[in-house]
């Protein structure tokens, strides 16, 4: 298992700039040691499988364009 802080030395590569892709394998072994956890060839598959769904189903909602002046929600000021 990796330390957790090889874990967060390897979270530099695990973007391309360039194409904007994420290496969901790369982010599972570095969270999951961050996290103490050790995961077994199987239990990463499946793992980096949810990810990568994941990733496709909000990819549409992260492409869209929202003005800056959009305010979510309210802020509560006393």
């Amino acid at each position: 298992m990796e330390s957790s802080q090889s874990g967060r030395e390897s979270g530099s590569n695990m973007k391309s700039a360039a194409e904007g892709v994420v290496d969901w394998r790369q982010y599972a072994l570095a969270v999951s040691a961050a996290q103490g956890y050790a995961l077994d060839a199987a239990q990463l598959e499946r793992v980096v499988k949810q990810l990568e769904l994941v990733s496709a189903v909000a990819a549409p909602l992260l492409a869209l364009e929202l003005p800056v002046a959009l305010e979510p929600a309210p802020v509560f000021k006393p």
